[in-house]
């Protein structure tokens, strides 16, 4: 199960794959979709939303949210594109990651 296969610390905004989760591969779609009701319960939603959707296959994380290589490589079927800040918070980059097509 996804909820279980990936943590979210929400105060350092990092999102990281549980070693002990199943280790299933998912669709950038089905962690958008899982971010988004994970993000729209009650208790969550002072928080802002971590990820943006730009197409169906192209995703951006938002917010100052990271996420840890583990769980990258639990993603597969699009770009999730990766702001880099400076210590003082302003954009100077951006990595797209091609995540796997099977």
């Amino acid at each position: 199960m996804i909820e279980i296969d990936f943590e979210i610390d929400f105060k350092k905004r990092l999102i990281s794959y549980n070693p002990q989760g199943s280790r299933k591969v998912y669709s950038i779609n089905e962690f958008y979709s899982f971010l988004q009701e994970t993000f729209a319960k009650p208790q969550n939603m002072n928080y802002e939303i971590p990820i943006e959707a730009g197409s169906k296959t192209k995703y951006s994380l938002a917010g100052g949210w990271t996420m840890g290589e583990k769980a990258l490589k639990h993603l597969k079927g699009g770009n999730l594109v990766l702001e880099v800040r400076d210590l003082d918070g302003s954009k100077f980059k951006e990595l797209s990651e091609s995540l796997k097509t099977d």
